[in-house]
This record gives C-alpha cells, sequence and structure tokens, in this order.
C-alpha cells in the first residue's frame, strides 16, 4: 500500500485512484512492483524505531530531570514534549533512506528516474550524482510535520492507556 500511496502522490499521477493504481501496476509492472523497495522499507524502519524509541526515553529523563516535580507522576506534558520529539528526531534522521525508498517506488512513473536494481546504496550513488547530496533531504520538512504529533499522540496514549490499566489492575487485587 506504500508504493500505491506514494504513486497516488505524484504530481501527474496517471492513476484514478488506489484500485485502479493496483489494477494497472500489476497489468503494466507485475506483483514484484509492489516490493521494490522492500528492502529499503525494512533497512529505514530498523534504524527509525530504534532512534524513536531510545530519544523518547532520553527526552523522558531529561525533562524529568528538568521538572523534578512532574517526573514521579510522569505528566501528560512530559509525554506529548518526548513523544514529539522522538518523532521528529528519528524522521530528520531516517529522511535520506526515506527518499530513496519513494524513489524506488515510484520510479518510471510520470518520468521518474529509474535505477539499475533496487540497492540502496546504488540508488543513493545515483540520486547523489544527479542531484547533489541535499537531494537525500527532500521533504524532511513535512516529514517532521508529520511523525511529530503522530508521535507525540502515540506516546501519551499508551503512556495514559498503561497508567489506566495499572491502576484499574492494582484496583482489582484490592
Amino acid at each position: 500500500m506504500d508504493v500505491v500511496k506514494q504513486r497516488l502522490q505524484l504530481r501527474h499521477s496517471p492513476y484514478s485512484g488506489v484500485l485502479d493504481c493496483i489494477k494497472k501496476t500489476l497489468k503494466e509492472e507485475g506483483p514484484s512492483a509492489f516490493y521494490k523497495s522492500y528492502r529499503t522499507t525494512v533497512v529505514m524502519s530498523i534504524p527509525f524505531t530504534a532512534v524513536h524509541f531510545a530519544s523518547y526515553e532520553a527526552g523522558k529523563k531529561v525533562l524529568g530531570d528538568i521538572y523534578p516535580a512532574y517526573a514521579d507522576e510522569e505528566h501528560l506534558l512530559i509525554h506529548i514534549t518526548a513523544g514529539g520529539a522522538a518523532g521528529a528526531l528519528a524522521s530528520a534522521v531516517t529522511t535520506p533512506l526515506d527518499v530513496i525508498k519513494t524513489r524506488l517506488q515510484c520510479q518510471g512513473v510520470c518520468g521518474a528516474d529509474r535505477y539499475a536494481n533496487g540497492s540502496v546504496l546504488a540508488a543513493a550513488r545515483t540520486i547523489i550524482q544527479r542531484e547533489g547530496p541535499l537531494a537525500l533531504l527532500k521533504g524532511m520538512r513535512p516529514r517532521m510535520l508529520f511523525h511529530t504529533p503522530a508521535a507525540a499522540i502515540c506516546w501519551s496514549t499508551y503512556e495514559a492507556g498503561k497508567s489506566f490499566l495499572q491502576r484499574w489492575n492494582d484496583d482489582q487485587r484490592l
């Protein structure tokens, strides 16, 4: 579905919708078109998740040290702030991999460049040779603007749910 999403987001997308994109892609490129960037997606998910979790925990600790009155109770503001910062950092760090993933997913569509193979390094080299190293940072701001509130909402919801279930569990024991 990520391949379909990326292709529908192209400026002059030749597809009228999700089903049209799936049908045309299957007919013209075969099922393998949906997996062109699978390795890149996996390679991107590992550092994204590692940075996201590590920076969230570090952010909670730092905020707890700065605002000790909130550290014990783990206030919502701590989770929102640490979560948002974690999402921003993780998305910024992995933007080059996201650019490569998107380029591999959309190659040949609407005149987009084609790559010799699905290699992350080969695609990165080609992008840098053709457009310069800053091309790997294209879309960083919108990516961060998406992941910052998403992570803040996710972490604060998770922590609130965890807190609720812990209290409920404690009440059940009484």
